[in-house]
């Protein structure tokens, strides 16, 4: 059986196409992978993304809070004549007419 030296060189042609194919496919996935990571819209920039979508969202979960609180003190402002008294006692010292207001001087801080 003669030897051809074109099925050799068809055979070692064949082994590097292969051999190219091998190195090919992880190299396009090593890139594609670093493609997704580092690009405008990738794991690093999405992660961050949400990261401060849940930062907001947290901001607007305390506004809501604040603003239930603010509007309980309104009506309780407009409607309760109590709480009304009570502020006014304890933030603007009034007194109710016929009320004796008695001040406590505490004598350690004097001398």
């Amino acid at each position: 059986m003669p030897v051809c030296w074109e099925n050799i060189v068809g055979v070692l042609r064949k082994k590097t196409i292969f051999q190219n194919r091998i190195m090919i496919f992880p190299l396009i996935f090593v890139i594609g992978g670093l493609f997704l990571i580092s690009n405008d819209m990738g794991i690093v920039k999405w992660y961050q993304l949400r990261k401060e979508r849940n930062r907001i969202q947290a901001e607007i979960d305390q506004f809501i809070q604040q603003e239930a609180e603010f509007t309980d003190e309104l009506n309780r402002l407009t409607n309760d004549v109590e709480y009304i008294k009570k502020i006014a006692q304890g933030k603007f010292h009034m007194v109710k007419p016929g009320e004796k207001v008695f001040r406590v001087i505490d004598r350690r801080k004097i001398d």
